[in-house]
């Protein structure tokens, strides 16, 4: 039964041993004086199974077993036994696939790349260093003798692309041709080109090779000079000389040789026109040409330069024998690979392979920016937006500034002199910037610009990218340009990734090329599994809280059956981790509770009383002290807020270790206090602890124990005051916007200017709360900070998104399996 399986994957499930107090407490509804009641699923292990006993308000363990979803039902102990079989068989497979992943981090060097026919063919064609009649690397002819399809042609085997395919076979057959060796398949390369250079110009012309009308008429030119059999006077390579001939009015070759630029990474195609001595000061670190083989090669050929010769050596070992069409790629591959296992919402398997991908990245950060690899003289907004993103979410310092390496004019690049805008380059522009601190202008600019550049693509149907060939990318940069992060919720967006996620996207260079370490069927094999299984737990835990909500009869209060699964919807597509369960369920219940006391409150507008009777008997923590008219559903209400407080003091209490009744005592009174004295909303947004109800509730039953000098820290008050402050906002925000949508026969309504208004102010307070959470204030618990962040970020989803969107991801994460 794999044990190590269960306690890896199943964050939830506890293997303790006999009289062990459980970390997690179980998340019991009191009923008065009533014994712990709660459910709990076993998983058979042998014959041992699970028993409870009531010990000084905690949970023992008195048998070995594996515990999983404590569940709020009912007043008695029951006990469901079930052998799990198809829980075991899938907790194995996701631990195989988290082995695989964890090997793949074990292995990362310089980047995981398919090879390149174009590169390893410039490679081959270097004349031996010593003078002899050879080739100085001739494992690259085996490799292009090995790798030659039935028709003739080279390149990718799955996708038959037919500029990508000309230009590696017409590469190859000129290093064949070179050494005159395997004159079979030069034939064949030859009978494929003369078959499909016709049609060079057929297709989408925006995935053609990069480069491609400074590379390939280069290699039209040294196949005239080897008399090869091609149709050189055709119209059709007409086309691609004139954009050659345009292109080169836009090349500074000055500059070229003054300062690192893209043109190094194909210098085959401008050999003629360069000064190769004066590049030579522009040579990379590893002795390349902007980590380019094919560049390499030609300037080895050119200068006969050891340091280019021992970088292509280092190649083509690495390679057996072949060449990527780009190497190293390490910084490219730490970030991209990080950026998927999050995304796809299975990183929290691999917290400290994360960790050491990033310290990596940072290593190499620099106040210009960051290229595909280290060292890089050429800095990208691409790499350097993903970097910046994910660095500054995982706590690095990184600065802002980095961007305005990248901006010219009122636009953003991502390289110098390139020809046109990348939408993956301005899509990760566009995520970066949303994650900005207060004063942080650049990034305000960046967002302008990056969102209607790709609101205009999206409007024009042309989200389709030069650097890759990817089938979700239109449905990526809508779910960002729909949802901007701070309405964006990690299960939802995990959901919409794993349909998006493509395991067989091809990147685009001079040829077409692969990251297996980056698309790989692992991470989604695991992503599904993982999805599937936290959604089986989230459903029962649903189906509990639509119980318990029934047992108090909620609905007399106006919460249906569809607010109870909303509520309980919100904390889940945040906090969805299945050892998240008891701050989950915290958050859960008390944003049920705290909807059903203000129903209660707005049905009483005109008994201002009895507002206060209802807060005066909290506080005195005695329902007898209820007035005798006021009705039955108050008392069941006031009845079940003490027990649930009850309950999450204890629980709280085992995790925190000490007594914690007080706070959340102290937190509810404030806020019921507030609730009561509020009249009609004006013109000037009253901030109320709403939201640190929640924030205290569920960061006390979490996975970290929150000092007592922790909360006295002034960044803790700090933190706790902008998440009421942002909620509260956002509150009024969703009030104004279902007024104004209901006002739909004015064109400007009071109630739309008032949304634009909250909203800019809640705006304004998020990115301070972001720099608190980030970066302001070190003292405050993880797990505070976490909460408050997502808190937030859930009140936005709610002011952000229509009924019918919700409705729909209700549908996706809670109901429908991954399949």
């Amino acid at each position: 039964m794999g044990s190590s399986a269960h306690y890896r994957v199943l964050d939830s499930v506890l293997l303790q041993k006999p009289g062990k107090i459980c970390s997690l407490a179980s998340a019991a509804v009191f009923k008065h004086t009533t014994p712990f009641g709660f459910r709990r699923n076993c998983c058979e292990k042998k014959t041992a199974l699970l028993t409870i006993a009531k010990a000084a308000g905690r949970v023992e363990v008195v048998q070995s077993t594996y515990q999983i979803n404590v569940l709020p039902i009912t007043e008695n102990v029951e006990i469901e036994k079930r052998p799990n079989i198809e829980l075991v068989k899938e907790a194995m497979g996701m631990e195989r696939s988290i082995e695989t992943i964890e090997n793949m981090f074990r292995s990362i060097e310089d980047g995981e790349i398919s090879i390149s026919p174009y590169d390893t063919a410039w490679v081959a064609r270097v004349p031996a260093l010593d003078g002899s009649a050879e080739p100085q690397f001739p494992s690259c002819l085996q490799w292009i003798i090995h790798n030659q399809h039935a028709d003739g042609s080279w390149g990718d085997s799955q996708l038959f692309h037919v500029r990508d395919r000309i230009l590696n076979t017409l590469g190859c057959v000129i290093a064949l041709k070179t050494w005159n060796v395997a004159p079979d398949d030069i034939n064949k390369g030859l009978r494929f080109l003369q078959r499909h250079i016709p049609n060079i110009n057929a297709g989408d012309g925006v995935y053609s090779p990069i480069g491609f009308e400074i590379i390939f008429p280069a290699l039209i030119e040294d196949a005239k000079a080897m008399k090869l059999d091609l149709p050189y006077d055709a119209d059709h390579l007409h086309k691609i000389y004139d954009e050659k001939a345009l292109k080169l009015k836009r090349i500074p070759m000055d500059i070229l040789h003054k300062s690192p630029t893209t043109l190094l990474h194909s210098l085959e195609g401008l050999r003629d026109m360069v000064d190769w001595d004066k590049l030579r000061e522009l040579q990379s670190k590893d002795g390349s040409f902007l980590f380019s083989p094919a560049s390499t090669a030609c300037a080895l050929i050119q200068t006969s330069d050891v340091k280019c010769a021992r970088y292509l050596d280092k190649v083509t070992k690495k390679h057996n024998g072949g060449a990527p069409n780009v190497y190293p790629v390490d910084l490219f591959e730490h970030l991209w690979m990080v950026d998927r296992l999050q995304r796809l919402g299975i990183d929290r398997y691999f917290v400290k392979e994360i960790t050491n991908n990033l310290d990596y990245v940072y290593r190499y950060w620099t106040n210009e920016g960051i290229g595909w690899a280290r060292d890089s003289s050429v800095q990208d907004v691409d790499d350097t937006s993903m970097a910046f993103r994910l660095l500054r979410l995982h706590g690095f310092d990184v600065s802002s500034e980095v961007f305005s390496h990248f901006k010219q004019g009122d636009q953003f690049i991502c390289f110098k002199g390139q020809a046109s805008q990348a939408v993956t380059g301005i899509y990760n522009l566009y995520r970066a910037s949303q994650v900005l601190f207060p004063g942080e202008i650049i990034l305000q600019e960046a967002q302008i610009f990056s969102k209607n550049f790709l609101e205009d693509k999206r409007a024009k149907t042309q989200i389709n990218d030069k650097w890759i060939i990817s089938k979700g990318l239109v449905g990526e940069v809508k779910y960002a340009l729909d949802f901007p992060w701070y309405g964006s919720q990690p299960r939802i967006e995990t959901r919409m990734y794993i349909e998006q996620y493509g395991t067989d996207d091809i990147w685009i260079g001079k040829s077409l090329y692969r990251m297996p370490f980056v698309n790989n069927k692992t991470y989604i094999d695991l992503a599904r599994a993982d999805f599937n299984l936290c959604q089986s737990i989230h459903r029962k835990e649903l189906d509990a809280i639509i119980r318990w909500s029934v047992e108090n009869g909620f609905d007399e209060l106006g919460l249906v059956q569809d607010s109870i699964v909303r509520l309980y919807f919100l904390p889940t597509v945040a906090l969805f981790e299945p050892d998240m369960a008891t701050s989950r369920l915290a958050w859960a219940h008390s944003s049920i509770l705290m909807t059903a006391v203000r129903n209660l409150f707005s049905l009483w507008h005109s008994s201002p009383h009895k507002k206060r009777h209802f807060v005066d008997a909290f506080g005195r923590w005695d329902v007898t002290a209820m007035h005798e008219d006021i009705p039955e559903s108050a008392i069941s209400l006031l009845t079940c807020l003490f027990r649930i407080i009850n309950m999450l003091s204890v629980d709280g209490g085992v995790t925190q270790g000490r007594d914690i009744s007080g706070i959340l005592k102290h937190a509810w009174q404030t806020w019921l206090a507030n609730e009561a004295d509020k009249g009609e909303e004006g013109a000037e947004v009253n901030v109320v602890p709403e939201a640190e109800v929640i924030v205290l509730s569920a960061s006390f039953l979490g996975r970290e124990v929150i000092s007592q000098d922790s909360i006295l820290e002034p960044g803790f008050t700090q933190t706790i005051k902008l998440t009421n402050t942002v909620c509260s906002f956002l509150r009024a925000a969703t009030t104004s916007k279902e007024k104004y949508l209901g006002d739909r026969h004015l064109s400007v309504t009071p109630e739309e200017d008032k949304f634009k208004h909250v909203k800019h102010r809640a705006d304004a307070a998020m990115r301070e709360l972001v720099w608190a959470v980030y970066e302001g204030h070190r003292g405050v618990p993880n797990m505070v900070k976490r909460v408050c962040l997502n808190v937030s970020k859930s009140f936005y989803y709610v002011a952000h998104c229509s009924n019918k969107e919700m409705g729909d991801h209700v549908e996706m994460v809670l109901m429908e399996a991954v399949e």
